[in-house]
């Protein structure tokens, strides 16, 4: 089966409400992350609690990560005086 290329993908026209929506869970999975690893080291530690608590505070700093990269892309506004 032949690869397939990746056409990049193209700049975002304007930041949407699905957008601002991501950014918001993007932010409350950071803390959750860190409850979850917090809870896990206090009371029972246990290989399912590191884990979805690293998931859930890496998966929210990348799409921070991605949401900041997206925003860097959005077409610069010029005003006219």
């Amino acid at each position: 089966m032949p690869s397939r290329l990746r056409r990049p993908v193209p700049p975002p026209e304007k930041l949407t409400a699905a957008d601002i929506i991501h950014i918001v869970f993007a932010f409350l999975m950071i803390p959750l992350g860190l409850i979850i690893l917090y809870r896990t080291v206090t009371t029972i530690k246990t290989v399912t609690g590191w884990l979805v608590g690293a998931a859930f505070l890496v998966f929210g700093v990348y799409r921070l990560y991605l949401a900041y990269t997206r925003y860097k892309m959005l077409p610069k506004r010029r005003t006219k005086t």
